[in-house]
């Protein structure tokens, strides 16, 4: 199994958004930061971040039937499971598309305090 923790950051002054992630196959761990687009809100930079993070791990994503996609954001988590987002449908369906197996890839929510690793990635590279 495959344990990918992501996150965003997003300046609302600037509409700077950034992603952070954290990938743990086999007992490794392994971080990438990246600024994103610029972006109209924090929820569709949380979309961003998943598709982003999707694209950039697609081929160690492909090695593992089952992926566990960890979030603090409760509508990305819940627009995935059900596999809707009233106003962002369009990265929904982009990701679904992405994923090897959408079937074996389930999505967990996390609180803030829990996603301390992909948070401070994002920030970081908000800052570059």
């Amino acid at each position: 199994m495959i344990r990918l923790a992501i996150d965003a950051a997003f300046q609302k002054d600037s509409h700077h958004a950034s992603a952070g992630l954290v990938l743990v196959q086999e007992g490794q761990q392994y971080q990438k930061k990246v600024r994103l687009a610029d972006c109209e809100d924090n929820h569709k930079a949380e979309f961003l971040a998943l598709l982003w993070a999707i694209k950039s791990e697609l081929a160690i994503l492909k090695t593992s039937q089952l992926v566990e996609i960890v979030s603090d954001s409760k509508i990305l988590v819940s627009s995935m499971q059900k596999g809707y987002a009233k106003h962002y449908q369009r990265e929904v369906d982009l990701i679904l598309a992405l994923l090897p197996n959408p079937d074996l890839t389930f999505y967990t929510w996390v609180s803030d305090r829990k996603n301390q690793g992909p948070h401070h990635l994002a920030m970081q590279a908000l800052q570059d």
